[in-house]
Formats: C-alpha cells, structure tokens, sequence
C-alpha cells in the first residue's frame, strides 16, 4: 500500500505539534519553580523583607540605646561637676540633710476609718 503524499506532512506536523507542547509545559514547570524559588526560598524575596524589617527594627533598638547613653553621659558629667545636682541625688536617694536643717517626717495612716478602740 503506498503511503499518500501529504501523510508525511502530517507526521512531521504532528511532531512539531508535540515539540511545542514539551517545549511549552517544560517552559512553565520552569518558570513555575523560578518563581517559588524567588518568593519562597530560603533566600527569597519573602526572606528578604523578614530581614528588611528585622534590620529596621534593629537600626531603631540601636537609636534608642544611643539616646539612653547620650542621656546617661550627661547625667554622670552633672554628677562629677555640678555640686547641686549632687546635693540633691544625695536628697532624694540617701535622706541627707544640712546642717541646722529641721526635717518633718509625715507617716501615712494605714486607713482613714480606723477605729481607736481596735488599736492594740
């Protein structure tokens, strides 16, 4: 039997046809996996942002710690030339007083509607 003469046009159509279509699902599936690999990867674009923002975060922590110690420098360099601001940690923190001066320790009353009768 003798084969038609476009038969082999076909077959070769049919081939390409198949080509294509390995060629266009390998393409996706390749794609595909590029794209999780970009996103979701263990050094994706998703991870990036997480350190983007621990980085802010950190950047913000660090500021705060400088302020701290810019404020607690000032406080120490008061403290070593500044004879009131001693006079007055020495106040507050140790009850001192100057000479000659009276002090008036108030206690406050436990409760207000105690009864004297119940006092031992």
């Amino acid at each position: 039997m003798k084969a038609r003469p476009n038969q082999r046009r076909e077959t070769l159509e049919a081939r390409r046809k198949r080509r294509w279509r390995v060629y266009l699902i390998s393409g996706v599936l390749l794609m595909g996996y590029f794209t999780y690999s970009f996103f979701f990867d263990t050094m994706g674009f998703m991870k990036y942002l997480n350190m983007k923002r621990t980085q802010s975060q950190i950047a913000d922590e660090v500021k705060k710690i400088e302020e701290e110690n810019a404020r607690l420098r000032k406080d120490i360099e008061a403290v070593r030339h500044d004879r009131a601001t001693v006079e007055g940690l020495a106040r507050d923190r140790l009850g001192m007083v100057r000479e000659g001066e009276t002090v008036f320790l108030f206690v406050p009353s436990t409760s207000q509607n105690e009864d004297p009768k119940e006092r031992p």
